[in-house]
């Protein structure tokens, strides 16, 4: 299997934002589709746990009510939560999403394995070839 779109699947931007980097291929024999979309799974758990607590938590409240502490505080939660494409928590969605992507991507094609060829040992590998 070859996730060739940065394993966003049709839902992938045409063009990626710089923070994305270079797009990347994964090949996986279709034995291990299971163990790898579980690996996946869990990052994007882990992950999301993570962001829904983002939002509360990282926003910087001005510590001394100063001039500098208003003005770092302001300048944080700017590049952290409005910047747009170079906003942090707007890179940490993008890698969700291409988590989410990935995940739906293995769950397909191991559905589509199954499909075709059932739970057929050879296919998936669970024999010993030697």
């Amino acid at each position: 299997m070859f996730i060739a779109d940065g394993g966003g699947g049709g839902s992938t931007p045409a063009t990626l934002p710089d923070y994305a980097g270079a797009q990347r291929k994964l090949s996986i024999e279709p034995s291990a589709i299971p163990d790898a979309r579980k690996v996946f799974s869990d990052a994007l758990e882990k992950l999301e746990v993570k962001l829904q607590r983002a939002v509360s938590e990282l926003k910087a409240r001005p510590w001394a009510h100063d001039p500098v502490s208003n003005e770092t505080a302001d300048r944080f939660n700017r590049d952290t939560f409005e910047a747009g494409d170079s906003a942090g928590l707007t890179a940490l969605r993008a890698y969700r999403d291409q988590l989410k992507g990935v995940v739906d991507q293995l769950t397909a094609i191991e559905a589509d394995y199954r499909r075709v060829e059932g739970d057929n040992t050879a296919s998936w590998g669970r024999i010993n070839n030697g």
